[in-house]
């Protein structure tokens, strides 16, 4: 007689079979590009696992809005452009990566799912588990447009499967996420992609891509963005 699955099996399955059903290739965690070795070598930590260590990473702001240090934050598909336009802004002329991880992240690690950033007032006030599949799926709720009621926002958007219904969709994962989930990077310059082939080929990757582009909005309908 086959064993019963544990709770943790269950919602493990229900998020991969979202993530199936939504063709959701990639996810994503923007830092700075002089980042990417340590990284390649320990994998993403967060803030606070980061005050123990004995090594370098330059955290993306000088402090958490959400008061998370225990969590690292990436984004499904895609990401808020002003958000990350911010980031960059603060620290200046530091060249950044967009690093581009394996889907698998979101139901072998715990998990929390907001679907605004977790800062904001819509998540701090919103009731509801932030964990599991039922979470997940919130982040592609739909609604009808404000000037067309009855109007799906998102097919009216054109927003794809695989991309949260608010760009600034949040999930933090609760654990330090290994290498081996890091697919590659996308920066802006062709010399900063020459730096991300040479850092994946120190440490012994071959099965890595990269994007060189400028880092803009891929779908836009003002007021709303998504990069």
């Amino acid at each position: 007689m086959a064993r019963k699955k544990d709770y943790g099996s269950l919602i493990s399955d229900h998020i991969a079979a979202i993530v199936e059903q939504r063709r959701i290739e990639h996810i994503l965690h923007f830092t700075r590009l002089e980042n990417l070795p340590q990284i390649l070598r320990h994998g993403l930590i967060s803030r606070s696992d980061l005050a123990d260590a004995d090594f370098n990473v330059h955290p993306s702001d000088t402090d958490r809005l959400d008061q998370r240090d225990d969590a690292i934050s990436v984004s499904i598909s895609c990401y808020a452009p002003a958000m990350f336009d911010a980031k960059r802004h603060r620290a200046g002329n530091a060249p950044w990566a967009v690093l581009i991880l394996r889907p698998e992240i979101l139901w072998r690690y715990h998990c929390l799912f907001f679907r605004q950033g977790a800062a904001t007032n819509a998540s701090r006030y919103e009731r509801g588990k932030r964990y599991g599949g039922y979470a997940l799926e919130k982040l592609f709720d739909d609604f009808p447009l404000a000037t067309a009621p009855g109007t799906s926002f998102r097919a009216e958007i054109g927003l794809p499967p695989s991309w949260p219904t608010h760009s600034d969709a949040e999930v933090q994962v609760m654990a330090p996420i290994d290498p081996r989930y890091i697919m590659g990077a996308w920066v802006e310059r062709p010399e900063e992609e020459a730096f991300v082939r040479a850092e994946f080929g120190d440490a012994g990757r071959e099965d890595y891509e990269t994007i060189a582009q400028p880092f803009a909005a891929r779908l836009s309908r003002k007021p709303y963005y998504w990069g």
